[in-house]
């Protein structure tokens, strides 16, 4: 029985942010569709399961684990082959691991990817997404093989010039780094958080995808509102030994913030939950309580335990997570609630102890990427590939319930690769001491 470790958490937690820090690589031009790319027909359909590998990075913090989407991944892909496969063609597993500890993750991410496309034949992956690697993505979509992200938790998946680059480039329940930017943005100054002639502090890792969004999306609509930005980069890191001093830095911002009159904080990066704790640490020292304006308010029970309340107090999420976003999440709809139990019955019948809460957002994000490929393969004829699977999801529209998002709402189409479609704004709550919703859903935008 595998037992998921609360180390572990899909909301990348203090533990494993190491494993969940900002390891990107360079940004490319346009990619093709891989023309070379050519679909399986008949016998098995290969599908690539790519898992961080975290061992030795946890053994530093002093727990001995390892990513658990791998067995989640495969328990999703069993209950398929169970029901009798799509079109009457079961789905091969080809498993690979990125070793998060590796010096240099675009070298260890390009070999993978030619393991998967030149070794193996697969007709698409499924990744739990702890690094977030534009080479990976540029390689898969040179080969034609597109990447349906598993744990994302509505973390971005590169921006929109990004996702047009690398049309094979899937995530069931994220969002793009400029759609976070607009949610955050638009929903704290629609709530008055944010009034004319405030001071945000920006973290921002220099990804080239940040620093397009920091210069197209967030600076137009901090100005248009007459809010000032205070730009603080740190590096776009490329291995394990990059993140030392990123984070030694990130917990020095706090000083620099407060004596420069920031009143808010927020982070451009693909990895918030383990920069903002790092930062919230540096300024409960500098006896500092910014308002944190934040895709995800660290309104989880399990996150809230690691922060200083005077910390917590101030954090505003504009997400659309309800297990991350607020304390006692809201009941799933009854599309949503049926989606739910159906992935934990087929990761129970796999052998899985799924027990706690953080045992099940693992489980609905690789339930999630799995049911989305399985729907993608269904549209397409049980083609992969580019192509055609990438259609095959675009035709989902609205149809497709998430098991985490916002009512399980989501939404796919031509150029839309994305599918979280709603958020809210959370907010601490004195009077419970924990975090509620403060709006209804509403539209990213």
């Amino acid at each position: 029985m595998m037992r998921i470790r609360n180390a572990a958490l899909a909301v990348c937690g203090v533990v494993l942010l190491a494993a969940c820090g900002g390891v990107q690589g360079s940004s490319a031009g346009p990619q093709g569709g891989g023309s070379g790319f050519t679909p399986t027909t008949s016998g098995p359909i290969q599908v690539g399961v790519l898992i961080t590998d975290t061992r030795a990075e946890t053994a530093r913090n002093g727990v001995g684990i390892v990513s658990p989407y791998r067995d989640a991944a495969h328990a999703m892909i069993d209950a398929i082959n169970a029901r009798g496969g799509v079109k009457d063609r079961k789905l091969e597993i080809v498993d690979e691991a990125i070793d998060f500890s590796s010096p240099n993750h675009d070298t260890a991410f390009e070999a993978i990817c030619q393991r998967f496309t030149k070794d193996k034949n697969v007709q698409a992956v499924v990744y739990d997404g702890l690094i977030y690697n534009d080479s990976f993505n540029g390689c898969l979509s040179k080969a034609g093989v597109p990447i349906v992200f598993m744990g994302q938790t509505g973390s971005p998946v590169g921006d929109e010039t990004d996702l047009k680059n690398y049309p094979g480039v899937i995530a069931a329940n994220a969002v793009s780094v400029d759609d976070r930017v607009k949610s955050i943005m638009n929903k704290a100054i629609a709530a008055k958080y944010l009034p004319s002639g405030s001071k945000i502090g920006v973290v921002i890792e220099d990804c080239p995808y940040n620093d397009r969004v920091y210069d197209a999306t967030l600076k137009p609509i901090a100005d248009k509102a007459g809010i000032e930005l205070v730009k603080a980069g740190v590096k776009c890191a490329h291995g394990y030994a990059d993140n030392g001093p990123t984070l030694a830095l990130i917990q020095s911002l706090a000083l620099k913030f407060k004596s420069e009159d920031i009143d808010s904080v927020m982070f451009l990066t693909m990895y918030e939950n383990g920069l903002v704790y790092y930062f919230a640490q540096g300024a409960h020292t500098q006896k500092w309580s910014p308002q944190y304006l934040l895709f995800h308010s660290q309104g989880g029970a399990g996150s809230m335990k690691i922060y200083p309340v005077d910390q917590l107090t101030n954090m505003r999420g504009f997400g659309g997570f309800p297990d991350l976003d607020v304390t006692q999440p809201p009941a799933p709809s009854a599309a949503q609630a049926k989606v739910r139990n159906d992935c934990l019955t087929d990761a129970r019948t796999a052998g899985l102890a799924v027990q706690k809460i953080t045992d099940q957002i693992t489980v609905f994000q690789a339930c999630d990427a799995v049911r989305l490929l399985e729907q993608g393969l269904i549209n397409s004829g049980g083609l992969g590939g580019t192509e055609k699977l990438v259609p095959g999801i675009e035709k989902i529209g609205t149809s497709f319930v998430s098991a985490l998002t916002l009512n399980g709402a989501t939404k796919f189409g031509p150029g839309h690769h994305t599918g979280m479609e709603l958020t809210a704004v959370s907010s601490y709550d004195p009077g419970c001491k924990c975090f509620t919703y403060a709006t209804p859903p509403a539209p990213i935008g």
